[in-house]
């Protein structure tokens, strides 16, 4: 099978939900490139030449993606009517790319040949990971194709000793943050703006903190050389004896589910390092 070729899709943005491009201007498609190591060596530049624009996003798309075949047919026979695990000896079944309205009637076909057999059934899935990743959320039974477009997301939190008013000074201040971001942040230095330059194992970042003392809200808009641009909304929430750290992560669509998951654990110990840098011990 011939490998994948990739697509670099974006620009500037109106706004940091990454949705509309900025007023004036449209988004830049750069390929295909042959194969995902190209178009990562090509993104990588690219996201170079805008480290301090926070607004700026480029993303690797696959080329059936970007033309618009990003949705797939995919189930089976199962075990039981929970839909959960398959039958015994059955594999998953995956049909695809498809545009929308192609795998609407590729599945209209599918379940017509099992409309006889109750543990049969297969959904409509958009950008579904053949690795097994579903990328965004399926609702309902055999007959509901309709499908959500939600990033995979993990929540973190961490108990601090400490009250959350030293907490959330400690966050808001950027030239703090290699004391306890241990495996991303390497340096810092201050910019006019009141943002931050990162440096990093990986290269040149960009941070900027959006905070609100009163209600303990701290935006993250951290901006990395590898992955793009990430929105991480969090809040120092005060609770007897402390405050609670809590962080809300979700993928961005340029890095991969591996590479998602290990960041995840790394922020387990940068959070129990932010932990101990506070209380002191």
């Amino acid at each position: 099978m011939a490998e994948q070729r990739y697509y670099v899709i974006g620009g500037e943005y109106a706004d940091t939900s990454f949705t509309n491009p900025a007023p004036g201007t449209v988004l830049e498609t750069h390929g295909p490139f042959p194969n995902e190591r190209d178009a990562k060596v090509f993104w990588r530049g690219i996201m170079g030449k805008y480290v301090d624009n926070a607004m700026v996003r480029y993303v690797l798309e696959p080329v059936d993606q970007a033309l618009g075949k990003s949705h797939w047919v995919v189930g089976g026979e199962y075990a039981d009517s929970s839909f959960s695990k398959l039958a015994t000896g059955h594999e998953i079944e995956v049909y695809g790319p498809f545009e929308k309205g192609e795998a609407l009637g590729f599945w209209r076909g599918l379940t017509a040949k099992t409309v006889d057999n109750a543990l049969v059934r297969y959904d409509i899935r958009k950008n579904y990971d053949q690795a097994g990743e579903t990328r965004g959320p399926v609702r309902g039974g055999a007959a509901d194709s309709t499908v959500g477009d939600l990033a995979a997301t993990v929540t973190k939190s961490v108990a601090i000793a400490v009250p959350p008013q030293r907490a959330f000074a400690f966050l808001m201040d950027g030239k703090n943050w290699p004391q306890w971001a241990i495996h991303n942040v390497t340096a810092v230095t201050a910019l006019a703006d009141g943002s931050w330059e990162l440096q990093t194992p990986r290269g040149t970042g960009h941070l900027k903190l959006m905070g609100d003392a009163v209600s303990g809200v701290i935006d993250e808009l951290f901006t990395a050389p590898d992955s793009g641009a990430w929105r991480v909304p969090g809040r120092v929430c005060p609770v007897p004896g402390g405050c609670v750290y809590t962080l809300v992560f979700a993928k961005p669509p340029g890095l991969s589910s591996e590479a998602f998951k290990q960041g995840m654990k790394l922020l387990d110990e940068e959070l129990a390092a932010l932990k101990k840098v506070l209380e002191g011990r």
